[in-house]
């Protein structure tokens, strides 16, 4: 009976840490949200000074440290599998983002398009989820 009730509580404790989790970070990407609307339609203005530019279109980074926290707190949170789960994962994107970028950075040199370093978050985050999952299936 007492395993029986440590398994619930273990349970429960997790239930809650995942959920405090998807609280931080999707207020923070609520926020982010926000910020970022205001600051695309305040910057539609003509008469705005350089500095206030600046400051407005960096606006929207203040939210994006609030995920940074909240993601790290979630880290921190896991068991020592599910970080090392992590830690393949973010090698994985981390190297395989390096491989990309500076390949295609290559093929700018012979007339390719120039992107946007916006692409560079996506493709990030698309391999850390490949990551996530062979390491989740090499731990099967």
């Amino acid at each position: 009976m007492g395993e029986v009730l440590c398994v619930k509580f273990t349970l429960h404790e997790r239930c809650m840490k995942k959920y405090k989790y998807l609280v931080e970070l999707g207020s923070a990407l609520v926020l982010y949200l926000v910020v970022l609307v205001f600051s695309l339609s305040y910057l539609k203005k003509d008469n705005l000074e350089n500095t206030v530019q600046i400051f407005i279109t960096l606006l929207p980074v203040i939210p994006c440290l609030l995920v940074v926290w909240s993601v790290l707190r979630q880290i921190s949170r896991l068991d020592e599998l599910q970080k090392h789960i992590q830690l393949f994962a973010l090698a994985f994107a981390f190297t395989g983002t390096a491989l990309l970028t500076f390949s295609y950075g290559f093929l700018e040199n012979i007339g390719f398009p120039s992107f946007s370093m916006f692409i560079v978050w996506p493709i990030m985050a698309f391999l850390w989820g490949i990551g996530v999952v062979v390491g989740c299936l090499r731990y099967r």
